[in-house]
């Protein structure tokens, strides 16, 4: 079940006799105790005398699972039911900070990665100090205890003590720096297929998302920004906005102008009374073809390697900017007092979210509080710009305001996908494998985009020293593949489009050209594209071994309907690595997508169930953006606005998934993101061996007309 974070705190720092332990992800160890002053935030887990459990999660659920993954790690060592556990989403307190994170943040598909041994310590801690507490009150050794259900067990007398009725003389006990852990051979719930503990709530409307939330008091608010990215405003016809039933206010904010109303219908037709203009801007002018155009001359600055040979391959390949196209649009709920602010919303830095608040209120961050609520798709979008609107426009009115973006606005005033423009020179030697591979790549940097809107933030600084080599952008093109020479350079072009992460962020883009080409290297020499990979991966056998199940669970090489062809891709990205094998029939020039087969390594998992959703949903997710997504520009300005003219797939363009993860004991490595970068080329790659057309721009169905 889940508990709102107030009555979370007052259960836990209030009761009488209750354990509270807590562990920072930066140095695994247990962070707190009832003896800590009870303003101590950083408390994850509490064990009232009342019997209940308490933890508070880290990371932001965004549908990756983290309310169920993360609660299931703990029960584990616990020993205990992941439903016997009331989970709040976390506020804002360094102890929730990923290892190596300057800010609080969920992101890059590490909260499994990062928070697995903290919070196995906690709960195996836990554990330890309960036993110690029921061997004391009995008067036994501890090695003659067991945990079961929640309950310390004496094996030899069948006594038995709640942990409820332990955890008041557990609270009393030297916390252990180093606790006893299970054997993973001993793992009754890690791995298992357990159903997600946030699946009701959300089916039955009961789990919050920022779109949600009300609060006493509270208006409504709706925004108009600049189309051109970062104009000024010229003229606005405030007065007709105003006569607008319901409306109480127009307000300058972060971009653009804010029109509140009693009402979200009214502030809409506020805003469009408005007939807001805006000047200049760092987009002005600025269309597909002259961004493209400064792509190409930034990789002829680079200049060519000169390649000779019949067996040579010279290629270009581009992709284009990418809306996030969230299902829940930008949102946020701020409620300004003279000595305090309060923060709803739905967000992946929550902490950077109170900072911005605290400067543009003047508070100090102790003063303002951020509720951090579920968030309806996050992929690397949902920031802080949104929230600094909602924070300035109750600052305004002086009364809380909801703060919500139409479509238009969400898909007009994105941080979008970068565009890319990759050239690859490939020599085969004479046993028909490269000899040399030489990508450049060209196309805006997201990191840099990134940390300047931190500017005025203690984080800038740990963002900036990582620009000078964006691997934010280049990642992905480091190759698994035994290859003798391998150059990869870089150039940032900056055309004034706002840029951003987006799932699976430089791997989106970069495992689409490296797959592609290895292909069409494949086909140049002549060789099968699954023995092809396979020959040059002789010391990857964790690759190897993906790569293999995907293709047998697809029946590689097996006979296929008439018009069917298949299509393979191979990426390692967030310490995962995931193959696929994709199905196509072409006809006319509209693809049709049967199946996708798709194999995953990500070390130790704590939930099948949860992977086998998360690649679904990957797969889908990235096959939408290879079919259709496309962000046009045309005077500077982005032409698309709704889901009319930025088509994403349809429901009955979804093909059947199976997935297949591979078993061993290897570190865990990310979900979430690593299904997104082998789809784009596998379905390529599929509509080349259906057809005899190769894919080197994106989306596709702009190639096949």
């Amino acid at each position: 079940m889940s508990l709102t974070r107030r009555a979370f705190l007052h259960s836990s720092l209030l009761v009488t006799g209750g354990l509270l332990l807590g562990c920072t992800s930066n140095s695994p160890r247990i962070l707190s105790s009832p003896k800590e002053a009870a303003n101590e935030l950083g408390l994850w887990l509490r064990i009232g005398s009342d019997n209940r459990i308490g933890f508070v999660v880290p990371s932001v659920e965004m549908g990756q699972g983290v309310t169920t993954s993360m609660p299931t790690i703990l029960a584990e060592e616990l020993d205990v039911e992941p439903g016997q556990i009331d989970i709040v989403l976390a506020s804002v307190h360094k102890a929730y900070r990923q290892q190596g994170m300057f800010t609080q943040g969920t992101g890059g598909s590490t909260s499994i990665v990062k928070w697995w041994e903290p919070l196995s310590k906690t709960g195996a801690a836990a554990r330890s100090m309960l036993v110690q507490a029921a061997a004391d009150r009995w008067q036994v050794p501890p090695n003659e205890c067991q945990t079961q259900a929640g309950q310390v067990l004496h094996v030899d007398s069948e006594r038995k003590l709640s942990y409820g009725e332990l955890a008041e003389a557990a609270s009393k006990l030297q916390v252990p720096e180093d606790p006893p852990r299970k054997d993973p051979s001993k793992y009754r719930l890690v791995g298992q297929p357990l159903k997600r503990l946030d699946g009701l709530a959300k089916v039955t409307g009961q789990a919050q998302f920022g779109i949600d939330v009300k609060v006493p008091g509270m208006l409504y608010a709706t925004v108009r920004q600049s189309p051109v990215f970062e104009g000024e405003i010229l003229r606005y016809d405030e007065s007709s906005a105003l006569a607008v039933k319901g409306v109480v206010k127009v307000v300058e904010i972060l971009n653009g102008v804010a029109v509140v109303a009693e009402k979200f219908w009214q502030a809409k037709k506020g805003a469009d009374a408005l007939r807001i203009e805006f000047s200049g801007g760092k987009s002005q002018g600025l269309d597909d073809q002259q961004l493209e155009q400064q792509l190409t001359e930034a990789l002829d600055n680079l200049g060519k390697t000169e390649i000779s040979g019949e067996q040579t391959l010279d290629v270009e390949y581009f992709l284009p900017y990418l809306a996030h196209a969230t299902m829940e649009p930008m949102n946020c709920t701020a409620d300004v007092r003279a000595d305090r602010c309060e923060v709803w919303v739905p967000t992946q830095f929550p902490e950077v979210v109170r900072d911005k608040a605290a400067e543009i209120t003047g508070l100090e961050p102790e003063q303002v509080t951020v509720h951090t609520t579920y968030l309806g798709g996050g992929f690397g979008r949902r920031g802080w710009d949104f929230a600094i609107q909602a924070v300035q426009a109750s600052k305004a009115v002086g009364r809380p305001v909801k703060l919500i973006w139409t479509r238009e606005e969400d898909t007009q005033h994105d941080f979008y996908r970068p565009a890319y423009k990759s050239r690859l020179q490939v020599q085969l030697g004479e046993d028909g494998f490269p000899s040399s591979w030489n990508h450049q790549l060209a196309g805006p940097s997201a990191i840099s985009e990134f940390a300047w809107q931190l500017v005025d933030t203690r984080a800038v600084g740990s963002v900036l020293k990582w620009i000078d080599w964006d691997v934010t952008s280049t990642e992905g093109t480091q190759l698994p593949y035994t290859i003798p020479e391998h150059e990869m350079d870089y150039e940032v072009v900056e055309p004034g489009i706002r840029v951003g992460f987006w799932r699976s962020v430089g791997n989106s883009h970069n495992a689409f050209t490296v797959e592609s080409v290895l292909d069409e290297a494949a086909n140049l020499a002549g060789r099968d594209p699954l023995e092809y990979r396979l020959a040059l991966l002789n010391d990857q056998p964790r690759h190897r071994t993906v790569l293999e199940r995907a293709a047998k669970e697809a029946g590689w090489g097996a006979e296929l309907p008439e018009g069917h062809a298949r299509g393979i891709a191979l990426h390692e990205s967030f310490k995962s690595i995931v193959a696929q094998v994709v199905e196509v029939s072409v006809d006319a020039g509209t693809v049709r997508v049967h199946k996708v087969h798709c194999a995953i390594d990500c070390g130790r998992y704590v939930n099948p169930n949860i992977i086998r959703q998360q690649l679904e949903g990957a797969v889908v997710f990235g096959l939408s953006a290879a079919l259709y997504e496309q962000i046009s520009l045309k005077d500077g300005a982005v032409a698309n606005s709704n889901f009319h003219d930025y088509r994403v797939a349809r429901l009955s363009e979804s093909p059947e998934v199976f997935v297949s993860i591979i078993e061993n004991d290897e570190a865990p490595g990310g979900v979430g993101e690593p299904g997104v970068p082998p789809i784009a080329p596998a379905l390529c790659n599929a509509i080349y061996a259906a057809t005899g057309k190769r894919i080197r721009r994106l989306p596709v169905a702009t190639q096949l007309i």
